[in-house]
């Protein structure tokens, strides 16, 4: 096909249309993991409702209420880049959930994280993980930094994560989501994300118990629920990987070949 300008605002006005498109295929094979990030969204959004009428305690309490609606808002507003084959714009918003929520926990464990923060202290990654990794009711180092290393690889420009787009070498136009996305990456980001959110939702209820607990007798049945509910779905994305991994290798090796 020969350019012309027409052409080029003809593909341009198509972009919602490409991205439409991806959503629709992907939604379609997503539900389960929709239903339970919307389940712990809700369940999230009810005690961030409950406090609104409860003042906070003490610094402490004014951070994780910050953190809480910081984290709340970059999961909430990544999971429709997500469905949408956005993965790359998704993963600023994923490291930035996920530095967040590290955070998060570690000032609810330990108060006087709190209140540096509150004092304006910039508290590293990197400080926040060992501080977590050692402490009782923290999380493994090494599982914290494999998190970490996911989202921060991926929110710099990294050339084994930026597509080959081959513009100009086959492909006329390749802005948006014409081209599809590999499935393998869209299942692994969810899984990911689908974790954030269980880390969040069982940090501030565990922070929040003695609170919402009596003014809300049926909370915490419903947290069990997502918990439970959770699981296999987490198990579902997990061990469809090393299927859809072979898949987009092999489809690579076609490509290459052709």
């Amino acid at each position: 096909m020969s350019y012309s300008a027409d052409k080029a605002h003809a593909i341009f006005s198509q972009l919602p249309e490409f991205e439409a498109t991806r959503l629709r295929e992907i939604v379609g094979m997503a539900e389960p993991y929709i239903e339970i990030t919307d389940r712990y969204a809700r369940l999230v959004s009810r005690l961030v409702s409950f406090l609104g009428h409860l003042p906070p305690k003490d610094d402490q309490d004014r951070v994780i209420r910050d953190l809480l609606a910081d984290v709340f808002d970059f999961l909430y507003e990544g999971r429709a880049l997500i469905l949408g084959g956005k993965l790359s714009v998704a993963f600023p918003l994923a490291r930035r959930a996920y530095e967040s929520l590290s955070l998060l926990h570690l000032c609810t464990v330990e108060p006087k994280w709190a209140t540096k923060w509150q004092a304006g202290k910039q508290i590293g990654n990197a400080e926040v993980r060992k501080a977590l990794g050692v402490h009782p009711m923290g999380e493994p180092e090494a599982e914290m930094q494999e998190l970490y290393k996911f989202f921060s690889e991926a929110a710099h420009p990294n050339r084994s994560l930026v597509p080959h787009r081959f513009l100009g070498e086959g492909n006329e136009y390749v802005l948006g989501l014409i081209g599809k996305p590999e499935l393998y990456f869209v299942v692994d980001y969810c899984s990911k994300h689908l974790e954030l959110w269980h880390w969040l939702a069982a940090t501030v209820s565990y922070f929040y118990r003695e609170s919402i607990g009596p003014a809300d007798g049926a909370y915490f049945q419903e947290y069990n629920e997502c918990f439970e509910q959770a699981k296999p779905v987490k198990k579902w994305l997990v061990e469809s990987l090393p299927q859809l991994r072979a898949e987009a290798i092999e489809i690579d090796r076609e490509g290459r070949s052709t």
